[in-house]
């Protein structure tokens, strides 16, 4: 289920941590002033396909799966965080070269 395409892929939660520890801030400023110029792009309602937090909330998946769910990079103005949701909720991907 890799929505990169060929020789590109979603990097491990390692490599979302990794990266994130670089940032001067751990936050929505810190994402977008990296080298990656990470956006708050929000999120597609899984039910309704409306788009929520665009502007505050960058959501981004990594390669992790666990069962239905999969590990993603989250940031707003309040910090930084890492969880598992649902595979079926639209969130932003970034492909790293292989």
């Amino acid at each position: 289920n890799n929505p990169c395409p060929n020789g590109y892929r979603l990097p491990t939660m390692q490599e979302w941590h990794d990266e994130r520890y670089t940032w001067s801030s751990q936050d929505e400023n810190g994402a977008f002033s990296s080298i990656l110029k990470l956006p708050t792009a929000g999120l597609r309602g899984f039910y309704n396909g409306k788009l929520f937090d665009a502007g505050s909330a960058g959501y981004y998946w990594s390669s992790k799966v666990s069962l239905e769910d999969s590990g993603l990079l989250c940031f707003d103005r309040s910090g930084t965080t890492s969880f598992s949701r649902y595979r079926s909720r639209a969130y932003s991907v970034r492909c790293i070269k292989d």
